[in-house]
């Protein structure tokens, strides 16, 4: 609960709360014992529960738990769980909707409308019937919170009213479309459900009439969002065409938008539709980038604010097919010119709609000529001829006559934007560095140009800034990515996706999915890197630094696991400018999956990264003048951030700050891991190889991509902590074991389809087990020791050669293994380990005291080693992790 701005109310501000509050009361009134009798399950009591045959496998002795206390039922046999909500949906076959309304029936009861909605702050006098965009001069003082209730409310009528289906059945809109903009129905059994101090507050935002009466009765009503993604407004449209007014909306100037998403993410055109039900049935039809209008003067001020915020290129008028519709485009079309915004004018052909053409079994590809064949309309002065070309790295640009060349464009961009241009026009060039962002720059590059080329600089400069607009809109674009697109799986996805969740043998499957991707040994490394990558929904997830020499195949195997990610969740970059993660867009740097490549960044980002693995934020102290005062003030800007991090580095003297926040760990450097790299290549060039390519692959990756788009955001809670016992010695321990306890939680996150889902206190969850605690520990002693002492796990590798070398030396000069000396050059020459590997790790097990560096041993001035101890290297003793 929290105190919202109508003097104090206390409102509960939490989404679908409409079905939690009826649901907790049909759980307090529906018996599940009876439930289960009713779909023709026995059952005896057994102690404190009830066991009965399990009706989902074949049951010869009852291994179904049933707890009436809890109202939850568990089979020990197949692993069925749930409440009576669940039960409902498994024996019905029906979704959780339909299953509030069978144990409403069930148990005869209706259940109130919740009482939390209030008086908004000022009234609004004026008519809620506007059927062509009509406005007041009063702004409308809506409560969104209070809209979106009762958009729940409407939304949960829908597929109750045979009426409302019937209707848009016979406009051939389907549910998923319907379900994706939280389209409802309107029966007029609101009234019934509130007290006369929510109808008084309901009157007050239009949603009833000053008779009383529902504004929206027998129409099916769409929600309309502002920017921040709320309820701001309603439309209803009349399910019966005998009806006088047809479109209703509430008291004021018409507010928000639907489907205003689609405007971010194609920025290229955006079709603007006479109607809802018209760009409906263009997203029916498969094309996306729909907005509607209310009514052929319905383009509001949100519409233009869209379109000019978003810097939308093109606005295609697709107005109906009559004469208002074609007077309407036209005029709007003139309108958008006005405002700089080029556009077309498209009809649907031979149907008076776009819904009529959908009716007619209307699909994209009638569409597309339409869109394609239209001519595009441009503003007074400006040029059309601006084309872009991108090709390894570098930007072709045509601008009439010149052709411009960009290189060093950076992924991400803030304050500066140098890049290097090469101009050419008829068979002259100019080249020279540039920095878009500057005015000076632009202005500089303009004149020297122009007097080249024999063209005004104006133009040259007017080229650069096209340029800036379209770097931009790339920049913009690729850190979106796909977050607005609406994944929906297949059913042949969820049952690839939960095969894969459900396997006893889930982390073997992982090491034999990315070798077959081409990865081969490093298990450990493979594990940890994916849970690491799934970890990015919890709230703690954990990060990796994959250290190593080049060429070892650190990024070959962050670049693997990345594959099997979900490309929504992933955010991947090579390079990026000081404040650049600062000005990601709000969303955009939580729960990714963070790639970042070689870890060799400024000072700054580093900084950064340190305080987004720690802190779950980024914080940044900012000047802006007051517009009134005219002083500068400070103002602290704070963005969440919840990421984890994979990055690579051939430097083995990082940061210990960044590698303390992160598991450290190093690929295999041993010939043996080179002999299974060279083994798997050879067969890159096979039939074998090539059929796995072909078939295999895209299944394995489909089923990942699968998998983890079903992984739920759960509460995980380790019962089993206690039986953990950290090494304590070393004081970066602290932050070690923090992470250990993160990477059990990881591995029970991974496994969730496999536990028991429980609820306490009306909060579910998951546990932690044995399994889990196992997998976890069998990784962290793989990687621990070396991360906690600093101690690379090669320098281990090139100690077991040099112990192999000095007893042979020793064998074949019948001498002790301290008393044999080797120089690096023969432990090259014995080993095949090159130059840079033999001396780095020579150095550190010098500097650990395992080797002792004796000096010349003749003449010359070669140095050379021996062993302290002929001793196996016991870094930290981790056979007691796990207390048994």
């Amino acid at each position: 609960m929290s105190s919202d701005r109508l003097g104090g109310v206390k409102t509960l501000k939490v989404s679908g709360f409409l079905d939690e509050f009826e649901k907790d009361e049909i759980k307090k009134r529906v018996d599940i014992l009876s439930l289960f009798s009713s779909f023709g399950v026995s059952y005896e009591k057994k102690g404190r529960s009830h066991m009965a045959k399990c009706p989902w496998h074949d049951d010869d002795t009852p291994s179904l738990s049933i707890d009436q206390g809890k109202g939850l039922y568990n089979c020990f046999g197949c692993g069925e769980s749930g409440d009576i909500f669940d039960l409902v949906q498994k024996m019905e076959g029906i979704d959780f909707k339909e299953s509030l309304k069978y144990l409403k029936e069930f148990d005869g009861s209706i259940v109130p409308f919740p009482k939390t909605l209030e008086v908004p702050a000022e009234p609004v006098p004026s008519e809620s019937h506007q059927p062509e965009g009509g406005s007041v001069e009063n702004e409308s003082a809506f409560d969104s919170v209070d809209l979106e209730r009762v958009m729940e409310f409407y939304q949960r009528s829908l597929s109750s009213s045979r009426e409302a289906m019937d209707y848009f059945k016979s406009r051939g809109i389907g549910l998923k479309v319907l379900s994706r903009f939280s389209v409802g129905y309107s029966n007029g059994k609101l009234k019934d459900l509130v007290s006369s101090g929510q109808k008084k507050a309901l009157k007050e935002i239009g949603v009833f009439n000053e008779k009383g009466y529902e504004t929206f009765k027998d129409c099916v009503v769409f929600p309309l969002l502002d920017s921040t993604g709320k309820v701001v407004s309603l439309y209803g449209r009349k399910i019966k065409e005998s009806t006088k007014i047809k479109h209703l909306y509430l008291k004021g100037p018409h507010h928000g938008l639907l489907n205003r998403k689609a405007a971010s993410v194609y920025r290229g055109e955006i079709i603007l539709t006479e109607s809802v039900i018209d760009a409906l049935s263009l997203i029916q039809m498969g094309v996306e980038n729909v907005i509607p209008c209310y009514g052929t003067n319905g383009f509001t001020d949100d519409h233009l604010s869209l379109l000019e915020d978003e810097r939308v290129k093109l606005a295609t008028i697709a107005f109906d097919n009559d004469a208002a519709g074609s007077t309407a485009a036209e005029k709007l079309g003139q309108r958008l010119l006005e405002e700089e915004i080029p556009v077309k004018l498209v009809y649907p052909s031979h149907c008076k709609d776009w819904n009529e053409l959908l009716t007619l079994n209307g699909r994209k590809e009638d569409i597309k000529p339409l869109l394609d064949s239209a001519e595009v309309i441009y503003p007074k002065g400006k040029s059309p001829d601006f084309s872009v070309k991108k090709d390894k790295g570098k930007y072709l640009i045509s601008a009439s006559d010149i052709t411009y060349r960009l290189l060093g464009v950076k992924e991400l961009f803030v304050s500066n934007l140098k890049v290097n241009v090469r101009a050419e026009r008829n068979e002259q060039s100019f080249i020279d560095n540039c920095d878009l962002y500057s005015a000076r720059s632009r202005t500089g590059f303009s004149l020297q140009l122009s007097r080249l080329f024999d063209v005004e600089s104006k133009r040259i400069e007017k080229d650069l800034i096209r340029m800036v607009e379209y770097l931009e809109e790339e920049r913009d674009k690729a850190l979106a990515g796909d977050e607005d697109r609406e994944i929906e799986l297949t059913e042949q996805e969820v049952e690839m996706g939960m095969e894969f969740l459900t396997s006893a043998d889930l982390f073997d499957r992982i090491v034999q999915d990315t070798e077959l991707l081409g990865y081969v040994g490093e298990e450990i490394n493979k594990i940890l890197i994916y849970l690491a990558a799934s970890s990015r929904k919890l709230d703690d997830p954990i990060s990796v630094i994959v250290m190593s020499e080049s060429a070892a195949g650190k990024s070959y195997l962050i670049d693997t696991v990345k594959k099997l990610i979900p490309p929504e969740d992933v955010v991947s970059m090579t390079s990026l400018s000081d404040q650049a993660l600062n000005y990601l867009p709000e969303g955009g740097l939580k729960h990714k999956f963070l790639v970042m490549g070689e870890a060799v960044h400024s000072e700054v980002v580093e900084h950064q990264i340190r305080e987004m693995l720690s802190s779950h934020e980024l914080s940044r102290l900012v000047t802006s003048k007051d517009e009134k005062t005219g002083q500068m003030t400070s103002k602290l800007v704070r963005k969440e951030v919840i990421v984890s991090a994979v990055m690579s580095s051939t430097d083995y003297d990082l940061n210990a700050e960044n590698t303390s926040r992160s598991f450290v760990v190093n690929t295999d450097e041993s010939t043996d891991q080179t002999r299974r790299i060279h083994a798997s290549q050879k067969k890159k060039y096979s039939t074998d190889r090539l059929q796995v390519k072909r078939d295999e692959i895209p299944r394995i990756i489909k089923a990942h991509h699968a998998a983890q788009r079903l992984l739920k955001k759960v509460f995980i809670i380790n019962p089993l902590a206690e039986k953990i016992n950290f090494p304590d010695t070393l004081m970066r321990s602290r932050r070690d074991h923090d992470r250990f306890m993160d990477l059990i939680a990881s591995v029970a996150f991974l496994r969730q389809y496999q536990k028991e889902e429980k609820e306490e206190n009306g909060v579910k969850y998951i546990e932690c087990d044995e399994t889990d605690l196992e997998i976890a520990a069998r990784i962290i002693k793989e990687i621990l020791p070396a991360t906690l002492t600093n101690f690379p796990k090669s320098a281990i590798t090139l100690y077991g050669e040099i112990r192999r070398v000095i007893r042979d030396k020793a064998k074949e000069e019948n001498l002790l293994p301290k008393e044999v000396s080797v120089t690096q050059r023969e432990l090259r020459e014995l080993t095949g380990l090159n130059q840079m590997f033999v001396k780095r790790n020579v150095k550190t097990l010098c500097d650990f005291e395992y080797l002792i560096c004796t000096g010349s041993r003749t003449r010359g001035s070669r140095n050379a080693y021996r062993l302290v101890a002929d001793e196996s290297i016991e870094l930290l003793d981790m056979s007691k992790l796990l207390k048994s």
